[in-house]
């Protein structure tokens, strides 16, 4: 009784074609790198919509930059990225144009706050407050990390000059001295930092410049085990975002199955997925931003629930 409801309900109020039907529909979802929170929360979200028949292919990538590229080129159909590249998409891919970045990329769910790590080599003195030049390490080219690494220069009138490479190799590189600083901006804990030693943050001291893109936020000592205080730093939102266009169909009922099985499942993703995803706020929306179909697809769970459904009731197992 309960899988039939499941079935019903799902394919009635989102999409009879996908969840319904015997017919599976392979789609993209553009992460970061495969040691990044990016991958693995792209990897248990494939993981609850393939039950519905959605084959979402999680890729690695460099970061935020590049998945919006990725959209624009149709390399993807799904990305997560941070907001302050969606910023400077709006300004660099469409300073000279009437179009409006809301109107192409849409927002399925926003997600959780990334931390921009300012690392250092514990060993090191260092004052990130009195010097000026820095040879930092921000991972592969045009990375979300690179991106806050030149926010964060611009807020603090710091000279970055960049080396790039895996974050493995950059964090090498920093505990023998060839880099000074390695900026990552990542969902704490992050793993590749939680199996480290030797480190130290850097603290960010508060600046209204900051206010357009990030938020005010801490990196405490249970975060990490080689970190013995609170760091000051701050926060982006990231988000789950799509270029399939609004329309009427099967492209709608594409995203709406994508975001209603995201939402049947919190409870799961909270309890046993990565620890970011207790901080999604799972039924938020943008009027501005947010897909159309985003919009139904919460039409609909609210109106299940009103008949005493949950997503619990709804989710299928594994």
């Amino acid at each position: 009784m309960k899988k039939a409801i499941q079935v019903v309900l799902t394919s009635l109020l989102i999409s009879g074609f996908v969840a319904g039907s015997g017919f599976a529909v392979d789609l993209r979802l553009m992460t970061g790198d495969e040691q990044g929170t990016y991958y693995e929360i792209g990897r248990e979200i494939a993981h609850e919509t393939d039950k519905v028949g959605i084959n979402l292919q999680v890729m690695p990538s460099a970061g935020s930059w590049e998945n919006i590229i990725a959209l624009f080129n149709n390399d993807t159909e799904f990305a997560i990225f941070q907001l302050d590249a969606y910023i400077k998409a709006a300004r660099n891919l469409y300073q000279n144009t009437t179009l409006d970045i809301r109107d192409e990329i849409k927002v399925v769910m926003p997600l959780y706050h990334e931390e921009i790590h300012v690392i250092k080599a514990k060993e090191r003195p260092l004052d990130f407050n009195t010097e000026e030049k820095f040879v930092v390490g921000c991972g592969l080219e045009n990375s979300g990390s690179c991106l806050s690494a030149d926010v964060i220069a611009e807020f603090y009138g710091k000279q970055f000059k960049y080396v790039h490479s895996s974050y493995e190799e950059a964090l090498s590189d920093l505990k023998t001295g060839a880099l000074d600083l390695v900026v990552i901006t990542a969902g704490k804990p992050l793993k590749l930092l939680s199996e480290q030693t030797g480190l130290d943050l850097v603290p960010l001291p508060r600046t209204k410049k900051a206010a357009e893109f990030y938020l005010y936020s801490t990196i405490n000592a249970q975060d990490y085990p080689w970190l013995d205080h609170p760091v000051e730093t701050y926060g982006v939102r990231s988000v789950l975002a799509t270029m399939i266009q609004e329309q009427e169909g099967l492209a709608n009922d594409l995203v709406g199955t994508v975001h209603f099985t995201i939402l049947i499942n919190e409870d799961r993703l909270k309890k046993t997925g990565h620890p970011k995803w207790k901080e999604v706020f799972f039924r938020a929306y943008n009027e501005t931003t947010t897909h159309s179909a985003v919009l139904n697809s919460l039409g609909a769970y609210n109106a299940i629930r009103s008949y005493g459904y949950s997503g619990r009731t709804l989710a299928i197992g594994d």
